[in-house]
């Protein structure tokens, strides 16, 4: 029985001891430190659970799936386009229309002629380095800029070219 209180002594002795260190100024202020740390954590938790801030998280995660669908359809398109050499033909059909420019502008009856096709030529061309710089673009970054309308009026472009000859 000796022992036991003894032991009980003791733990008590080390409760008192472990509540003075408590109320001890530094363990206050780390105590108090903890305390607000927790209020905020709950504070953040909460404002995370709102419908409002769910909506924008959800309205973020379809806008970057609808940037990457993008980016895999345009990619697959400039493929396309490479594949079926549109490119190459819209750059062979620039030689030949500047060809037949150099042929002209030495004529002066057809220089107004001659302005109007180089003015369309340097439209294509414009447009032809603009598909390359958008193509090297969208590899880096994977983001697009209105891919089906440049497209569309390459061909487009290419048609009225191709219709002209």
């Amino acid at each position: 029985m000796g022992d036991k209180l003894k032991e009980i002594r003791e733990t008590t002795s080390d409760a008192v001891s472990i509540i003075r260190e408590l109320g001890a100024p530094g363990v206050q202020e780390s105590l108090g430190r903890i305390l607000e740390t927790t209020k905020a954590a709950k504070e953040i938790v909460d404002a995370l659970k709102e419908p409002e801030f769910v909506r924008n998280i959800e309205n973020i995660r379809l806008t970057t799936e609808s940037i990457q669908d993008a980016s895999i359809k345009f990619e697959n398109t400039i493929r396309e386009m490479k594949q079926t050499g549109v490119l190459e033909q819209a750059r062979e059909t620039i030689k030949a229309a500047n060809n037949v420019l150099d042929s002209l502008s030495s004529n002066k009856d057809l220089a107004e002629g001659s302005e109007i096709m180089k003015a369309t030529l340097s439209s294509i061309r414009d447009l032809v380095d603009e598909l390359k710089l958008i193509a090297i673009s969208s590899k880096k970054t994977g983001t697009l800029s209105n891919a089906t309308a440049i497209i569309k009026e390459s061909s487009d472009m290419y048609r009225t070219i191709s219709g002209s000859k």
